[in-house]
């Protein structure tokens, strides 16, 4: 079966009906050859099963396992998945990211209440963001982490967002380094030398083409309104 997913076409036979109903909004049916043909085994996704935390369906780690490779083949195409929540905002995706744990999703969900049809979710755990000439795109894809949202849906990128945990409002501009520090553990890091290097390639391409911010905030409506202020006054 042929797959549609960040306008590559990627071949894959799904094993599990969960993840199988992940993938049908991106069926591709066209007459373009695969980019990637991807090959993950019962015995992969067992393997990768029983490295899961206790609770974790078989169809999950299949999408986790299948994430990862797709992740790592992505790369030669500019492109890379950032663990992240996908927010769009007036045409544009921003891409709140964070360690485990600390509320990304939840944050996001303040966004919801706060702006309304203003904004939705396109993925909850998994885009992708792939670099074309000057711009970036944001694409959703079939790997949503459990959430149940993955939308096959692209927008321009307005932004990245790391969000930490803090008892008051603030937003901050993180330098590169730190920029490629905290992209290092919310991408694609157990890699050869030769991806790594293509891998930082393409973090210093992203880098040169949008916008990245620190977000310190606790879980109230105005971490939300915090962060909408700064995306708006840097956009002028």
């Amino acid at each position: 079966m042929n797959y549609q997913i960040a306008d590559l076409i990627v071949s894959y036979e799904p094993k599990h009906a969960d993840f199988a109903r992940f993938l049908e909004p991106f069926i591709y049916e066209g007459d373009r050859e695969p980019d990637l043909v991807l090959t993950y085994t019962e015995d992969d996704i067992e393997a990768m099963h029983k490295r899961m935390v206790e609770g974790t369906t078989v169809s999950e780690a299949e999408s986790f396992g299948v994430a990862n490779l797709f992740n790592k083949r992505i790369i030669r195409y500019g492109a890379m998945l950032v663990h992240s929540s996908a927010l769009v905002l007036d045409g544009k995706a921003y891409l709140f990211s964070a360690a485990s744990g600390v509320g990304k999703s939840t944050h996001t969900r303040l966004w919801l209440r706060e702006y309304g049809d203003r904004v939705h979710i396109m993925n909850d755990d998994k885009p992708v963001v792939r670099m074309y000439g000057d711009g970036v795109t944001a694409y959703g894809t079939p790997f949503d982490g459990g959430s149940g949202i993955a939308l096959n849906e692209n927008y321009p990128l307005g932004a990245i967002i790391f969000v930490e945990r803090g008892e008051h409002n603030a937003v901050r501009i993180p330098s590169d380094k730190e920029v490629i520090q905290l992209l290092y553990f919310q991408t694609a890091h157990m890699v050869g030398a030769k991806t790594a290097e293509a891998m930082l390639q393409n973090f210093d391409s992203l880098i040169r083409r949008t916008r990245f911010y620190v977000l310190t905030c606790n879980m109230e409506p105005e971490a939300a309104r915090v962060m909408f202020r700064a995306i708006k006054e840097n956009e002028r």
